[in-house]
This record gives structure tokens, C-alpha cells and sequence, in this order.
């Protein structure tokens, strides 16, 4: 896995963390910023054919 691919990855589940505890904090201004994040991170993902599916630390 490239360098790039997983940066990427951690970068998302690092995110993807943080959103789930500004839901359970129902911190929607957090939640919103974060899920804009995300949709970013994925969409790069997607623009970069990088899987995202699996947690960063799983080999490939």
C-alpha cells in the first residue's frame, strides 16, 4: 500500500472517530463540519481509487 493510500486511510478512520463521539455528544455543529470532512476524504479516496473499506492497519 502506498504511503498516500495509507494516510488516507487513517486520516478517514481518524475522522470517521471523531464523528461518532460528536453524536454522542449531539454536538450538531460538529457533526456537520465532520461529516463535510469525510464526504471530502472519500470523494479524494474515490478521485485516487484508494479502497477505503477496511480499517488503516489491515494488510492488503
Amino acid at each position: 500500500m502506498s504511503e498516500f493510500a495509507a494516510e488516507l486511510r487513517a486520516r478517514i478512520d481518524e475522522v470517521d472517530a471523531e464523528l461518532l463521539r460528536a453524536r454522542a455528544a449531539f454536538d450538531d455543529h460538529a457533526v456537520e463540519v465532520l461529516t463535510v470532512r469525510l464526504e471530502n476524504l472519500l470523494r479524494i479516496a474515490g478521485q485516487h481509487d484508494v479502497d477505503v473499506r477496511y480499517p488503516a492497519d489491515s494488510a492488503e
